[in-house]
Parts: C-alpha cells; structure tokens; sequence
C-alpha cells in the first residue's frame, strides 16, 4: 500500500520459516505448563502470503515495479495458498492445541478469484477453524478515486468477500464478524469521499471500530503526496486534508448516525 512501511523496512520478497521450524515452535508452546490451548496468532503481516514469491525470482530481482499486487497481481506472484492450508491443518493437528487464531489481517485479493477452488479452500479453512470471532482485513475507503491513491483494490472485492464470509457463517451455524479497517484524510481523500463511505458502510450494516486518521510516515509515497500535494508519478495535483477542523470532520463521519425522519405523533381532537 502506498502508506505502509513494511516493504521499506524488511525488503521486497517475503521471508517464510519453514514448515518444520513452525510446527516445531508450535509444539514446543504447546508443552509449556501456562498454555491454555490457544495459539493468538498464527502468520504475521499480511497473514496469507506465506511462502509466495515470484516463479520467475530472476525477473523479480530485475523489476521495478512499486507493486507486485497493485493495480493487479502479477502474473509472475506465486499466490498458491495451499501450504498455507497444510501448514493451518497440521498446527490444529498438535497435541495440546484447541485453537489456533489468525490474528492479522489478511490480503483478500490474492485469493479473490473464487473460481479457483484452493482459493475457496483456504477461506473456509479460516472462517470455520481460524477466527476468534473476528477475521481482520483492511479496504481502506470504499471510493476509487481515494483507493487508487492508497494502490488498494477495489471495495467490490470486500462486497464480495462479505458475502462469502457471510455464507460460510450461515452454513457452519458461526456468529462471527468481519472487521474492516478504515482511513479518512489520506492524500486524495476529500469530505464528500468520506461522506459517500458513511452511507456505503451503514448500508453494509457495518460497525466501524478499526478505524484512524492518516498518518505520514517516513519513505512511503503517501507521506511524499502528503507533504508536496501532488502524484511523483503523474505530476498532477492531489488534494490533502491537512487542517486539524478538515481532518476532524472526516474522522467523525466514521461514526455519524444515519438520519432517521422523527416520528410524527398524531394527537387525537
């Protein structure tokens, strides 16, 4: 995403522990004389991108590209969840474990084409084994114009995973909830964006919890649009709500209330 500092701090590819070195970990915790049977967190950051790299690694190491999953996966990302499945199936399978939670988000548009059956695999996998009642993930907005300049995909793709989450619930007899992370005032961002994400979300049905207000932060193209109001890509200008009132407003249309006509009383004559 364009206002996050992780590839900047731990590098482009991703790094994965194998296997065996997790199992190994995950019995070790499970022997231990505090343990309750509940492992908090199993993944890290994005919590579904375990083992994925590209096929071709020669072709990554040449590629300048800011993003290997923005504006669409590369053909070249390996975003096989499979080992992702074994690896969830043989922790639950330890000795002494009764749950083990995926306490990170998860990245839903590398597994966003349902056609693909390991995809649905992996989704029901989590839903019906992974959640402790809450399954994170992060849209951002819900308006493209401000989602281009995050370099997130489209909300149509959290619609669609609602209603999968939704169905899965229904026919495992589950009552959990999907938890979306929100910002407001990120470059780009303007009052009516936030408005049209208000009425878009407590038509959803959604509660909003996880939400902030941007923050710039060190090497990331968001805090560079932030500081200097335009795009180092296009050249164009780009609106930032950078005024402590302008921010204000913004955050609080996270939580405004949906109008509701007074009820009119008739009085009897």
């Amino acid at each position: 995403c364009s206002f996050c500092t992780i590839s900047t701090h731990q590098g482009k590819f991703i790094s994965s522990r194998s296997q065996k070195s997790i199992l190994d970990e995950v019995k070790t915790v499970a022997k231990m004389p505090d343990f309750k049977g509940y492992l908090s967190d199993l993944g890290g950051p994005s919590a579904n991108m375990y083992m994925m790299q590209g096929v071709d690694l020669k072709a990554c190491e040449k590629c300048r590209k800011p993003s290997c999953i923005y504006p669409k996966v590369c053909p070249n990302l390996n975003t096989d969840h499979q080992p992702l499945i074994n690896l969830y199936r043989k922790s639950r399978s330890v000795k002494g474990v009764k749950k083990a939670f995926i306490g990170s988000g998860i990245r839903y548009d590398l597994f966003a084409d349902w056609s693909n059956s390991t995809n649905r695999q992996y989704f029901e996998e989590v839903v019906k084994h992974h959640v402790s009642g809450r399954l994170k993930v992060a849209p951002e907005h819900t308006e493209e114009e401000v989602l281009k300049h995050m370099r997130k995909p489209s909300f149509k793709l959290f619609v669609q995973l609602k209603e999968k989450f939704d169905s899965l619930n229904r026919i495992h007899a589950l009552n959990q909830q999907l938890t979306p992370y929100f910002i407001s005032s990120h470059p780009g961002c303007t009052i009516e964006h936030m408005q049209k994400l208000s009425d878009v979300v407590k038509a959803m049905g959604l509660r909003l919890e996880q939400v902030q207000d941007f923050t710039p932060t060190p090497m990331t193209l968001a805090s560079t649009i932030f500081y200097t109001g335009m795009d180092p890509y296009t050249g164009k200008k780009v609106f930032v709500e950078d005024s402590k009132d302008g921010k204000l407003k913004q955050r609080e249309l996270f939580f405004a209330k949906p109008y509701a006509p007074k009820k009119t009383i008739k009085r009897k004559r």
